[in-house]
């Protein structure tokens, strides 16, 4: 028969040595987690900014580019029919004012003023197709793009021009 030769403090010694070094290992697994959760959190923020920019990609290649005519009014129907929160202002040739369809876009009278939006009174305004009509947008002409955003760098207007 095998007796055990150590004394009780050895023991003692040991038992807290292994309860340090298990209090230890669970300090370094909190903080490791901790850690983690941080990089999580700033790879979804990150993650969310790009989804927000990329959200916004179709509307922003408007932005000083020249377009047909029959993609002004193929890109209206679309946003009408989405109801998006949008104003596009069409000005053509024969109407220098513009037209504002879907919501109605207020320019700032001061240069530090914000871009506002507001929901048109009357009904939506529909895309002319008489072309007799002053608001009609010509298929075959070219148009120039301009965009307006708001204050939380969002796109709330598009301007088409007829060149």
């Amino acid at each position: 028969m095998k007796t055990n030769h150590m004394s009780d403090v050895t023991k003692v010694l040991i038992l807290v040595a292994t309860v340090i070094v298990v209090c230890v290992i669970c300090a370094i697994g909190f903080k490791m987690v901790n850690e983690g959760k941080s990089a999580v959190n700033a790879s979804t923020n990150n993650f969310n900014n790009m989804t927000s920019q990329y959200s916004e990609i179709d509307k922003s290649i408007y932005d000083g580019a020249t377009v047909q005519g029959s993609e002004v009014v193929n890109f209206i129907k679309k946003s009408m029919d989405n109801n998006e929160y949008l104003a596009i202002v069409v000005k053509t040739k024969e109407n220098s004012l513009g037209v504002h369809y879907n919501y109605t876009f207020h320019y700032p009278d001061d240069v530090n003023a914000p871009n506002t939006l507001s929901k048109q009174s009357s009904p939506v305004q529909l895309v002319q197709d008489q072309k007799n009509d002053a608001n009609y947008i010509n298929t075959s002409a070219q148009f120039s793009g301009k965009i307006y955003k708001d204050s939380n760098n969002i796109i709330i207007c598009i301007e088409f021009t007829q060149l």
